[in-house]
C-alpha cells in the first residue's frame, strides 16, 4: 500500500493535474475513515444513553 502511494506520488510529480488528482484521491480517503471513526462513536454514545430503551423505542427528538 505504502510502495503504491510512493509511486503514485512519484508520477504526480511529473504533472500538476496528476498532482492534484493523487492529492484529492488521499484527502478523500483520510475523510472517508474519519466519518466512518465519527459514525462509530455516534453509534457508540447513542446506545449507551439509551441502555433501557434501546430496542425498544428511539428518541430522535432535536
Amino acid at each position: 500500500m505504502i510502495r503504491l502511494q510512493i509511486q503514485a506520488a512519484l508520477n504526480a510529480t511529473s504533472s500538476p493535474d496528476a498532482l492534484k488528482q493523487a492529492v484529492g484521491i488521499a484527502l478523500l480517503s483520510k475523510t472517508k475513515d474519519t466519518q466512518a471513526a465519527q459514525a462509530a462513536v455516534l453509534l457508540q454514545d447513542f446506545a449507551a444513553a439509551q441502555p433501557a430503551h434501546l430496542g425498544k423505542n428511539v428518541d430522535i427528538r432535536a
